[in-house]
């Protein structure tokens, strides 16, 4: 490096990497799984880490070490990226869940909505773990988008039974609607399969499979528990 003249800055001594001061130190780790693979760097983030507050802790104003890298660095995103999710998925589903008690006066109506988001959800991840090896966050990530688009079903379902019509008005009237509009969701989502994005891809497969099997789900579900509730 030093023939390449890549920098004044360092300088090679016994085989280590040095600053002119003979300060810092920086040594180089060679992962052996890509940046990419997250899941298997997590582990070896993890002991850096350890050690860097061992070492920094025990030494203090001695000795003082900081990593970086792209295996890192990607650990990092993955780790925030899941938060995000968490934190918007939440606070998404409380407000929703708020306002919905808030307007109908009762606490399990809510709950009743939301079921076949969750298992419009719990599909597509069984689907993506059938298809694919992996499931990347950025699908996951669709699901504070999808809790608007999936609740907007059960909603109109049970709006149309509370105006006092039965199943088989349900049925001829407000069904073909609904399968319609998640047929050309799913569709739009779909489209993202044309992509080479991997991520992308099984963004669009996610989307499609929850909006599909949520539609579905509550036009079978609802009808069944809220008349036989409104009965009781």
């Amino acid at each position: 490096m030093q023939e390449l003249g890549v920098g004044d800055d360092f300088k090679l001594k016994n085989g280590f990497l040095l600053d002119k001061e003979e300060k810092k130190y920086s040594p180089f780790s060679y992962p052996a799984y890509g940046s990419n693979e997250t899941d298997k760097n997590l582990p070896f983030s993890n002991a850096l880490y350890d050690l860097q507050d061992k070492l920094n802790t025990a030494y203090k104003t001695k000795v003082r070490s900081e990593y970086y890298g792209a295996a890192l660095v990607a650990v990092a995103n993955a780790k925030q990226i899941r938060s995000d999710i968490q934190f918007t998925v939440s606070i998404a589903m409380t407000l929703l869940i708020i306002i919905l008690m808030l307007f109908y006066r009762k606490l399990a109506l809510p709950f009743i909505l939301f079921l076949p988001t969750l298992v419009g959800a719990l599909l597509s991840i069984a689907f993506l773990c059938i298809i694919r090896d992996k499931i990347s966050a950025i699908s996951l990530g669709i699901g504070s988008v999808l809790l608007g688009v999936t609740l907007d079903y059960a909603l109109h379902i049970l709006t149309h039974i509370r105006n006092g019509n039965g199943a088989e008005s349900l049925y001829k009237e407000v069904a073909p609607s609904i399968l319609m509009s998640s047929l050309t969701t799913a569709s739009a989502f779909l489209c993202l399969l044309f992509l080479e994005s991997q991520a992308l891809q099984g963004l669009g497969i996610f989307a499609a499979v929850s909006v599909l099997g949520a539609s579905v789900f509550a036009l079978l579900f609802i009808p069944q528990v809220y008349s036989a509730k409104k009965s009781g």
